[in-house]
């Protein structure tokens, strides 16, 4: 496929697809770390899934599509491992390691996708499933249409969550330190100034009120929010999460302190999970959801469209 360089968003698939298709020994050796369920890394994954499991248990042999799922297709295999009915089809832009993947046996099928145009039909799968690939797309609002489009029940992203505007707290704090740089003479960068990445994107964070318009713009009638905290360092690929491992205990207490901040108001949550329903979900899943944590808002009808 012949493709339009000159194009920002052509430029930022490109960037991903050589980003996510280099070969190294310590690449190799982190690709195998993935498939460890015994390390910390898995650990903080795994807390992202937890929170869905209710989700994922009351639509039995519903089909899905994970879109970035290029790490080996992994998100398909952890939701099946949860709900081993789900007709699971990985997919991603660069077919690198999914092909490994397939070859090894470890995924039946998959699909190269852009995900700003999907190939599939309408309402094809029951579900879209997209893990923290929202935020390195270099326009995310229109693979969102997308992966509503071709998604008969709904879309389930988990994504960083937006931190601005700022608390009042870190807004006095980042004041303050912008006044005594200016002093100084030290560059005052735009708060978004270090929110790139080496793969060529910025980090497209999600909020609550940006699925809220989604969903009301094409009239869906619920949206659901989960937020949570997590914290990354390197190493945890690597280290087992046992209760002496060092690094494990302080990846614990960083999330704990910030639950805490965030509790309190002194800082947002880094971490959402939204799932954008296009059919009402039911009393039980609703009530179950509720349970779990999550927020569920029905939203209005628009009075003005044919019933």
């Amino acid at each position: 496929m012949k493709i339009d360089i000159g194009s920002f968003n052509e430029q930022s698939y490109i960037l991903h697809e050589k980003h996510f298709g280099r070969e190294s020994k310590e690449l190799k050796e982190t690709y195998k770390s993935w498939f460890n369920e015994d390390t910390v890394d898995y650990w903080r994954h795994n807390r992202m899934y937890k929170p869905l499991t209710d989700v994922f248990k009351s639509f039995h042999y519903s089909k899905w599509l994970t879109v970035g799922d290029g790490r080996f297709g992994l998100d398909s295999i952890k939701i099946k491992k949860i709900e081993p009915s789900l007709d699971i089809l990985p997919s991603d832009i660069s077919p690198h390691l999914l092909e490994q993947a397939k070859q090894a046996g470890i995924i039946s099928n998959y699909k190269v996708e852009n995900a700003e145009k999907l190939s599939f039909e309408n309402n094809e799968f029951d579900f879209t499933f997209c893990k923290e690939s929202y935020h390195h797309f270099p326009r995310p609002h229109i693979a969102l249409y997308e992966m509503i489009r071709v998604s008969k029940k709904g879309v389930v992203l988990i994504e960083p969550n937006e931190i601005y505007p700022l608390t009042g707290l870190q807004l006095f704090l980042y004041r303050v330190k912008s006044f005594l740089k200016k002093i100084i003479g030290k560059p005052i960068h735009h708060t978004d100034y270090w929110r790139f990445e080496d793969s060529g994107n910025y980090v497209y964070a999600v909020s609550k009120r940006e699925i809220e318009k989604i969903a009301l713009g094409i009239q869906l009638p619920t949206i659901a929010l989960y937020y949570f905290n997590d914290y990354y360092e390197a190493g945890v690929e690597h280290e087992e999460a046992t209760s002496n491992s060092v690094l494990f205990k302080k990846v614990k207490r960083k999330i704990k302190w910030a639950d805490i901040k965030s509790k309190y108001g002194l800082q947002k949550y880094s971490g959402i999970i939204a799932i954008i329903f296009k059919e009402k979900p039911s009393t039980e899943l609703e009530q179950k959801m509720k349970k779990n944590g999550f927020e569920v808002i029905h939203l209005p009808s628009n009075p003005y469209l044919p019933k």
